[in-house]
This record gives C-alpha cells, sequence and structure tokens, in this order.
C-alpha cells in the first residue's frame, strides 16, 4: 500500500532540502550519503525517500527552488518603479539580502551544480543567467554618461555580481556590517565606476 501523504507535505520538503543544504555545504555534495541525509533530518532512509526520489532530486529542486525564488525577487525589485539607481539599489539589496539568510544554498549552488545532469544542470544555469541579466539591465539604465561600450556592459555585470555572490567565502551577516548596509556599499562602488547620478532619489 502506498504511504499517505500528510498534511504538511510540502513543509517537511522544505524542511528537508533545508537541512539538507547545510549538509552538502559542510561537506560536500560527493562525499555526502542518503544514510548521511536520513541521520541529519532525524528520519529514516525509507522515510527520505517518501519525500525525495533521489539525493539528486534533492540537489536539483532545491537550486531550483532557490534561484527560482530569487528570480520572482530579483524581478520585483527591479520593477518597483523610481529612478534607475533607485531601482538598481533595490534589486542589489534584495539579492544581498536574500545570500546572506542562504548561505548554505549559495555554497552549494556554486560548488555542487557539476553533479547534475547536463538538462538539470542548463534549465539551473538558466535561471542564473535572467538573474545576471536583471542586473546587467539596470547597470545599463544606469549608465546616463555612456561610460560603458557595448563590448564592456557583461565585465561591468560581473563585477557587481562577484561583490554579490562570492560573499560567503568571507562576509558575517551577524557581523559589523549589516546586510543593508553592505548592499549600499556595494551599490555605491558601481554607481560611482558610471559616473551618474549615484543618489537614490
Amino acid at each position: 500500500m502506498a504511504r499517505r501523504q500528510a498534511e504538511n507535505y510540502g513543509q517537511i520538503r522544505r524542511d528537508i532540502m533545508a537541512v539538507t543544504a547545510s549538509v552538502f555545504a559542510r561537506q560536500g555534495y560527493a562525499a555526502t550519503t542518503i544514510a548521511d541525509l536520513a541521520t541529519a533530518n532525524g528520519i529514516s532512509r525509507g522515510l527520505l525517500y517518501h519525500y525525495f526520489a533521489s539525493k539528486e532530486a534533492l540537489l536539483q529542486e532545491m537550486l531550483n527552488a532557490h534561484l527560482d525564488m530569487m528570480l520572482d525577487a530579483a524581478r520585483a525589485a527591479s520593477t518597483a518603479g523610481g529612478t534607475p539607481e533607485a531601482r538598481f539599489r533595490a534589486t542589489v539589496d534584495t539579492i544581498v539580502a536574500i545570500n546572506a539568510g542562504s548561505r548554505d544554498l549559495q555554497v552549494v549552488l556554486l560548488h555542487d551544480l557539476q553533479n547534475l545532469g547536463v538538462a538539470e544542470r542548463t534549465e539551473i544555469i538558466a535561471k542564473q543567467r535572467q538573474i545576471i541579466a536583471v542586473l546587467r539591465d539596470l547597470i545599463r539604465d544606469c549608465d546616463h554618461t555612456g561610460q560603458i561600450e557595448p563590448r564592456t556592459l557583461m565585465a561591468h555585470t560581473m563585477m557587481c555580481v562577484g561583490m554579490i555572490n562570492y560573499t560567503y567565502l568571507w562576509y558575517d551577516p551577524d557581523g559589523p556590517v549589516p546586510p543593508g548596509e553592505y548592499a549600499a556599499m556595494v551599490a555605491d562602488t558601481d554607481l560611482a565606476g558610471l559616473g551618474g547620478r549615484p543618489d537614490s532619489d
């Protein structure tokens, strides 16, 4: 007889993904077994398989869910109104806040994506590129004085992405510089380099 689906099935899956992200970030996807994940989640291997078909399925779903949420949030911030500078600041602030609250997922995304199959990896990379495109378009819109050439637009964009995405290596959101302040520092640096309007008014 098939196992009945719990009323809080979705929440249990989200909880498993959160715990699993922590395990993957700490010891790496390849070195982690299903037994490790079952133990970390306080459930049996059989129950873990009830919620996820495989370790790879867990990795795929957690990364897709994370990027879907980030993409939706970035798009919302980028179209919320105001000047291009204000929308750029809001988008950077949004992404920095998400990263600050999901360090484990950032580590897994940057280090374990290659463990997925080609089709699954391609789907996730496409979402990453859509997030980058949001920032690229905002940076282009903030360039009021023509500082950026078409050939250098992506380089400017990836400089911004680097300041945002690799904070997991050194940044402590509970340290002396809170996420909002760090996001403002990133935006200030980018906007100052454009020679345009640095203010968000």
